[in-house]
C-alpha cells in the first residue's frame, strides 16, 4: 500500500492511483479489457507476489471471470522484471482464448507472461481477453440433477442423479463434461473448486472424474473414490487445463457398468477428501492468519 500524508491533493492523487477500474465488455462479451493505472510511485511500492485483481465480469455461456495481475511476478523466486498474468474463471473452463498484456499476447496465462517493460504503456497497463467464435458460443455445463454435501472444508460428496443421462446431456450441450456446484476446501480464501465428470473417456461406459482448483499457484492433494472399486489420489494444479490433467493422468477413471458404481436409483456418488494443501500463493498464505484472527475479535455492540 502507498502511505498517504500531506494535503488533500496528495490524498486525491493516491486515491486515484488505487482506484480499481471496471472491466469493459464489447462484441457481446467476446472481448474484455481492463486498464490498470501504474504510475511510477505505485510500481515502486509493489513487491513480488503483490496481486492486482479485476472486478468479476460475465462471459458468454454463463461463465464468470477475473484478471489476476502480478506486476512484479507472483513469487519472489522468479527472475526479476517479469509480470505474471492469469485469467480465473468458473465452469466451464475456457480453452480457446487470447490474453494480452501491453504488447504481448498469448493463448493462456503464465507466471512469466511478459517483461515489465512490455507491459507498461506510459503510466498504465492494458489487459484484454478475446474469445473465438466457437468458445463464445459454448454452453454452460449440462444441467443434471445433483446434490453436494460439504463437511469441515475437508470433505465433499457429490451425488449425480440419473447418471445414465450424463453422456446424453454432455453431448447435447456440447460442453463435454458435467460440473458440480462450486465448493471450497481448507479456507474460503482459496476460491471456488469443482468436481467434474467427463463421459466416454477413453471409450464408452468409462468416464474421467477430476478435481479442479483454479487459483494460480495453488496445489492440492486430494483423494477421489466411487463405490468400493475405484479410488485414486490426485495432485491438482490451479492453472492446469482439462487436457493437461488428462495427459498427466490426474483423474479417476471409472467404469459405470462395474458393480457398486451406480446405486439402485441410478445415481452416482463421488467422494472427495482433502489430503494436503501442497502450496499456495504467498499473498493468500499471509492473508489467512489475519482473517482468522479478525474472526475472533469482539463483535461490535
Amino acid at each position: 500500500m502507498i502511505s498517504v500524508s500531506g494535503n488533500n491533493d496528495d490524498h486525491d492523487q493516491a486515491t486515484n492511483i488505487n482506484t480499481v477500474e471496471p472491466v469493459q465488455l464489447a462484441d457481446e462479451g467476446r472481448r474484455c479489457s481492463w486498464r490498470v493505472a501504474m504510475p511510477a510511485e505505485r510500481l515502486a511500492s509493489l513487491r513480488p507476489g503483490d496481486m492486482l485483481e479485476s472486478p468479476t465480469f460475465t462471459l458468454p455461456g454463463g461463465c464468470r471471470g477475473r484478471f489476476q495481475l502480478f506486476p512484479k511476478g507472483e513469487t519472489d523466486e522468479m527472475e526479476p522484471g517479469h509480470c505474471s498474468l492469469w485469467l480465473c474463471a468458473d465452469a466451464p473452463v475456457l480453452e480457446n482464448i487470447r490474453l494480452r498484456l501491453g504488447s504481448v499476447e498469448a493463448s493462456r496465462g503464465s507466471a512469466t507472461f511478459c517483461r515489465l517493460e512490455d507491459a507498461l504503456q506510459g503510466d498504465v497497463m492494458d489487459l484484454s481477453l478475446e474469445l473465438d467464435t466457437a468458445e463464445a458460443a459454448a454452453q454452460a455445463p449440462p444441467e443434471v440433477e445433483q446434490r453436494l454435501l460439504i463437511s469441515d472444508l475437508q470433505y465433499a460428496e457429490w451425488q449425480l442423479f440419473q447418471a445414465g443421462r450424463i453422456d446424453e446431456k454432455a453431448r447435447v450441450n456440447g460442453s463435454g463434461f458435467v460440473s458440480s456446484p462450486p465448493f471450497r476446501f481448507h479456507h474460503v480464501l482459496l476460491g471456488d473448486m469443482y468436481l467434474e465428470l467427463i463421459p466416454d473417456v477413453p471409450n464408452k461406459d468409462l468416464c474421467a472424474v477430476m478435481f479442479r482448483c483454479r487459483v494460480p499457484g495453488l496445489s492440492m492433494k486430494v483423494s477421489l473414490s466411487i463405490g468400493t472399486a475405484f479410488s485414486k489420489t490426485l495432485m491438482s494444479q490451479g492453472t492446469a487445463t482439462i487436457q493437461e490433467d488428462l495427459v498427466a493422468g490426474q483423474y479417476l477413471q471409472v467404469n459405470l457398468r462395474a458393480p457398486g458404481v451406480l446405486a439402485e436409483d441410478g445415481s452416482l456418488t463421488v467422494q472427495c477428501a482433502l489430503d494436503q494443501v501442497v502450496s499456495m500463493p504467498r499473498q493468500l498464505e499471509e492473508m489467512i492468519p489475519r482473517l482468522d484472527e479478525r474472526v475472533n475479535w469482539p463483535k461490535r455492540i
